[in-house]
């Protein structure tokens, strides 16, 4: 059988955009920092070098999980040219269509191949078929169903290659599982280092410091505003092992311990204690240790979790007043009245008449229900999100 490479960019089926694509691309599939794409390019220098001995210079690869639907995981090995052109993937895929289309159910299939493969989809959308170089490459389809997977690879020889023997095909078919095996485990690492990134840039939000840590106190996770903290040195700090301790030493001892306890809880006994970190300039804060549970459960927990609470605010955003049906001029106003020691300089902060000033208060405290200054301080504070500053502004900004 021939064919060339001159099809439409039909992707109709494959998990979008093409998830564990392109020679396990960390680019297409991972934060191009994390470890995962040092594992993605290893496994796929170790897979190029491996089916060489075959004589394979290049491979496309489908796996299609079970319960996954019509969805398919497309992986490419040996195709360096087209990493991060999708244009070109698209085309290499729609091929591998076109040719499982033809060749139907069986498991092992001789083909050659003429046309633009090797050239990086060179071939354009509006290129003739003149256009098309006439070297043919060799190649060999082989399917198969392992443990709900199906598996479809495609094998090929550069031109000027004999064509793959029958023992070639054995082995190529022997292979395939191992492969796909290789090739689903590479990718569910790089989506798991997205998540991962994608969960940490979320918790880097949150202005409440947040920490994981092992029994023996060593981070596992700290988003931005632990990470602060314990760079302040003023209520936690590294110690010289890389636990993270209490800097008040008093408090270091029943600290590290709680978290101990707290790491290896069993899961129907979790620890929850809550502290009272001091600083040298008399400043507290409150610190809660709990047991970090995974939602898959598992015999044993394995790290705890650390809460610092941060000191009290007064700076809603003006989105939430605003659903509360405070208007622009009683949120400036309510912002300096929080902040300020009497309404009279309250007003001067407004710019209004103390008479005025009396005025906006009655309003506003009708609004929210409350009657006295500590109850309308305590329901602002409770309004506060615990995130670090975004497009809302609050209370006293606008």
């Amino acid at each position: 059988m021939e064919f060339s490479t001159h099809y439409a960019e039909a992707t109709q089926g494959y998990a979008a955009p093409f998830e564990g694509l392109s020679d396990y691309d960390a680019h297409d599939v991972a934060d191009p920092h994390s470890s995962s794409v040092d594992v993605a390019a290893e496994t796929r220098r170790l897979w190029h070098d491996y089916l060489a001995q075959f004589q394979v210079s290049s491979a496309i690869l489908t796996v299609a999980l079970p319960g996954a639907g019509h969805q398919r995981h497309a992986f490419l090995i040996g195709f360096d040219q087209v990493r991060g052109d999708r244009a070109a993937t698209r085309r290499l895929l729609a091929m591998m269509d076109d040719v499982w289309a033809r060749i139907g159910e069986q498991s092992v299939h001789h083909f050659q191949f003429s046309g633009g493969l090797f050239g990086a989809g060179a071939v354009a959308d509006d290129a003739s078929e003149s256009d098309v170089p006439p070297s043919l490459h060799a190649g060999v389809a082989v399917q198969m169903k392992r443990e709900g997977k199906a598996i479809r690879a495609l094998f090929f020889r550069p031109d000027s290659s004999t064509p793959f023997c029958d023992r070639d095909a054995a082995s190529l078919q022997l292979i395939a599982p191992l492969l796909a095996e290789s090739a689903t485990g590479v990718a569910q690492l790089a989506r798991q280092s997205q998540r991962s990134a994608m969960l940490e840039g979320m918790f880097d939000r949150v202005s409440i410091a947040m920490a994981l840590l092992s029994a023996d106190g060593q981070p596992l996770f700290l988003n931005s505003a632990a990470t602060g903290l314990v760079e302040q040195r003023k209520w936690l700090l590294r110690a010289a092992d890389g636990a993270i301790v209490a800097a008040n030493p008093g408090q270091a001892k029943q600290l590290r311990e709680s978290i101990r306890r707290a790491a290896t809880a069993a899961p129907d006994a979790p620890v929850e204690d809550v502290f009272r970190l001091d600083c040298r300039d008399g400043e507290w804060r409150l610190a809660y240790v709990m047991s970090a549970k995974s939602r898959t459960g598992g015999g044993m927990t394995r790290c705890a979790m650390v809460i610092i609470m941060g000191p009290g605010k007064v700076d809603a955003p003006s989105s939430l007043l605003e659903a509360l049906g405070l208007l622009p001029s009683e949120q400036r106003f309510l912002g300096h009245f929080l902040k300020s020691s009497s309404l009279g300089n309250a007003a001067e902060g407004c710019g209004l008449s103390e008479e005025t000033a009396r005025t906006y208060l009655k309003r506003v405290r009708a609004k929210l229900g409350v009657h006295r200054q500590m109850e309308l301080a305590g329901l602002i504070s409770g309004l506060v999100l615990p995130l670090h500053a975004a497009d809302s502004p609050g209370i006293w900004e606008r």
